[in-house]
């Protein structure tokens, strides 16, 4: 029997090119829904659609599995543009759900964050403890996680919220901590550290992320469960500044601000549930002063909206 046709939206961002080229290298047929073509073809045998979740039309035919990274990301921004996050983050979602229902889709795996904890003061953060999201993107992303879990209960659909720590590695997003620093020392630019840098993140690379996407499809339990995908290890922005150093042969030069009220001092998954149920680790560790080159061999990334 052939395998199921993935419909993988927001597959033009940093995490969907990633989810699309893995799943197909593994034999999965995937169509791949964004606003905008990737900024480099697609890998044979995928098909595309445009459509813009909030408000165009989705597709007819059935897709029984459904991976959902569309979304507005960033912390930081969500501060400035709340209405605009509700709008792209939970319309979209709401608009999917009703799709799911109606024609009968079996799974949606929804790309959530670690920010769903709010700050964890250094201790590892299980699925099962307090969510207390600090910015308007981390409240999109934990009522999300409550649509799906309602939708889950009421209509037989299988809802698996992914909660991504700190998504890192070739093609990030320019405004990400690693991007943003190689792109400044590259340009003499003075690089803005908001604290004093020791704020942590668990750095989670995209390739663990797609393995961890293509295991929640596959996972055997049914209705609602949320995973963390992170390391279980973490790093400070200091160690990230470094890297870029390393990598660029260069010294930045850096000014230390204001702490940002919507980050939290640090992010760190206990990964042991992914482990159990969905087989799942990380592969890929960070390392802040060893093969930085791994981190940054992308000279053309890019922006995503997924």
């Amino acid at each position: 029997m052939s395998a199921p046709n993935i419909l993988a939206t927001g597959s033009s961002g940093f995490i969907g090119r990633n989810v699309v080229k893995h799943l197909t290298e593994n034999g999965q047929p995937v169509t791949g829904l964004d606003l905008l073509a990737p900024p480099e073809p697609h890998p044979d045998g995928v098909s595309s659609l445009v459509c813009d979740l909030r408000h165009g039309k989705l597709p007819d035919q059935p897709f029984p599995l459904v991976v959902h990274l569309a979304a507005l990301g960033g912390v930081r921004p969500s501060m400035e543009r709340p209405l605009q996050y509700f709008e792209t983050n939970l319309r979209a979602l709401i608009r999917l759900l009703e799709h799911a229902r109606k024609h009968g889709l079996r799974r949606i795996v929804f790309a959530s964050s670690s920010s769903v904890y709010g700050d964890n003061m250094g201790t590892p953060s299980r699925e099962d403890d307090p969510l207390l999201p600090r910015s308007p993107y981390a409240l999109t992303k934990l009522q999300g996680e409550q649509w799906g879990r309602m939708f889950a209960e009421m209509h037989d659909i299988d809802f698996i919220a992914l909660r991504f720590f700190a998504v890192w590695g070739p093609g990030q997003r320019p405004d990400l901590a690693l991007e943003s620093f190689r792109r400044k020392i590259l340009a003499g630019e003075t690089i803005t550290i908001h604290g004093d840098g020791t704020q942590r993140r668990d750095l989670t690379h995209v390739s663990d992320v797609a393995r961890a996407v293509e295991a929640a499809l596959a996972w055997k339990g049914k209705g609602f469960a949320a995973f963390n995908i992170g390391t279980g290890m973490n790093h400070s922005v200091n160690d990230m500044l470094r890297a870029a150093e390393e990598w660029t042969g260069m010294k930045a030069q850096v000014h230390y601000g204001p702490a940002h009220p919507a980050d939290v001092t640090s992010t760190l998954a206990d990964v042991s549930k992914a482990r159990e149920e969905l087989g799942w680790e990380a592969q890929l560790p960070f390392h802040s002063t060893s093969h930085s080159s791994t981190y940054f061999n992308c000279a053309g990334c890019c922006g995503e909206r997924g």
